[in-house]
């Protein structure tokens, strides 16, 4: 009996090490100040479009996924440290960091929009010249306004909330930002879709993907077979439509 015993406890022992050793989670770096990007809904919990897609994604390729609410100027750091293992939250791609990180299939196509309140008279770039422009540090809306004018008055925040609160305080003129944050605020958001418009939209797009090491090629693979599979299926166009309406 004993014998039997100790047997059942070794195979019992196995098959949790087996299981334990499937149990794949990633971890993925987020900075959810960028609705309805990734933002942190009334229950605290980080949803959006992103995390929605890295959801069906990571499923499709038999992962589980950990969302780390980080910093926008810390995010990257999170993967040199092995603290993450993507990092999901609108990085543009472009090929400054593309030299230093792996990025995967474009998932979503977007451009500059500038923010402006509902009374104000600016309608196109030219319109800047003398006004304060608030944006995100470290995001490729400094970019875009340095094409219009190297000399425009631009105030960076932590992250676009603050530049948009302050736009709705008036200590700012504007706030530029990627198109569906702008349209979230100016068309949806309680509280500042009444005072905000979009005054105007670049031309030049912009493509968001996952972030990770250059390292990790065979399981960034795995990721752009998944986002594949969610293209095929309908998952992707159903996520699509949650957060940003049917087209």
């Amino acid at each position: 009996m004993k014998k039997i015993v100790s047997s059942l406890l070794l195979c019992l022992a196995a098959f949790t090490g087996q299981a334990y050793a499937n149990d794949k989670t990633l971890v993925i770096a987020t900075n959810p100040t960028w609705p309805p990007m990734q933002m942190v809904d009334l229950d605290k919990n980080i949803v959006g479009y992103e995390v929605d897609l890295m959801k069906a994604i990571a499923a499709e390729s038999g992962y589980k996924v950990e969302f780390m609410n980080t910093a926008w100027d810390g995010i990257f750091a999170t993967l040199e440290s092995k603290n993450s293992d993507i990092v999901a939250s609108c990085v543009t791609i472009t090929d400054a960091r593309k030299k230093r990180y792996l990025f995967s299939e474009p998932t979503y196509g977007f451009v500059q929009a500038l923010v402006v309140p509902e009374e104000s008279t600016i309608a196109g770039p030219k319109d800047l010249k003398g006004k304060r422009i608030g944006v995100q540090i470290g995001t490729t809306a400094i970019i875009a306004l340095n094409k219009i004018d190297k000399d425009l008055d631009i105030a960076t925040y932590d992250d676009v909330g603050l530049a948009l609160e302050d736009l709705a305080n008036g200590r700012v003129d504007a706030v530029m930002c990627d198109d569906p944050v702008a349209l979230y605020y100016a068309g949806r958001k309680e509280g500042y879709s009444d005072k905000m418009k979009v005054a105007f939209m670049m031309e030049e797009k912009e493509y968001i993907g996952f972030v990770m090491l250059k390292e990790n090629q065979a399981l960034m693979e795995e990721l752009n077979a998944g986002y594949k599979k969610i293209l095929e299926n309908g998952k992707e166009k159903e996520i699509n439509e949650k957060w940003f309406g049917a087209k």
